[in-house]
């Protein structure tokens, strides 16, 4: 169990806490001892195992950070929620286009009794598509 840091370093924030080490103070005095006891023949051995070790630790740490640094693209949709969206969307659209034709119909009367063309209306609604459009491809790639 880590021990409680004082108030200044409680409050930095860093990834996954790291796992207790491994590596012991006995398993230090350990390879101190063999290295004394086998000699010199041995000894290149002894520190190369123990710096073999050391390595391995250094590598699972690091791993470990790594790991905890790695957030996902985008976090999961509930699938209820997705479908409840669609079903949104879609009310959305066909209120869209059943308030919007008559509402089309009488702004297209308007606009030929003042004498101008119907251009506006086909931005308006190229517009409406193009908001309806980004929609649906957002829910369709979720």
């Amino acid at each position: 169990m880590p021990a409680r840091l004082p108030g200044e370093l409680r409050k930095l924030k860093y990834g996954a806490p790291m796992g207790e080490s491994r590596l012991s103070a006995e398993d230090i005095r350990a390879a101190a001892e063999v290295h004394g006891e086998l000699g010199p023949e041995y000894g290149d051995a002894v520190v190369e195992s123990f710096l073999a070790r050391i390595d391995q630790l250094i590598e699972a740490r690091v791993e470990q950070r790594l790991a905890s640094m790695i957030t996902p693209r985008r976090r999961p949709i509930d699938p209820a929620r997705l479908s409840k969206q669609r079903t949104a969307f879609a009310g959305a659209l066909i209120g869209s286009v059943v308030a919007g034709a008559p509402l089309t119909l009488c702004a297209w009367v308007w606009l030929l009794d003042a004498g101008r063309g119907h251009k506006p209306l086909m931005w308006v609604w190229v517009a409406i598509l193009a908001v309806y459009g980004l929609a649906a491809y957002r829910l369709r790639r979720r």
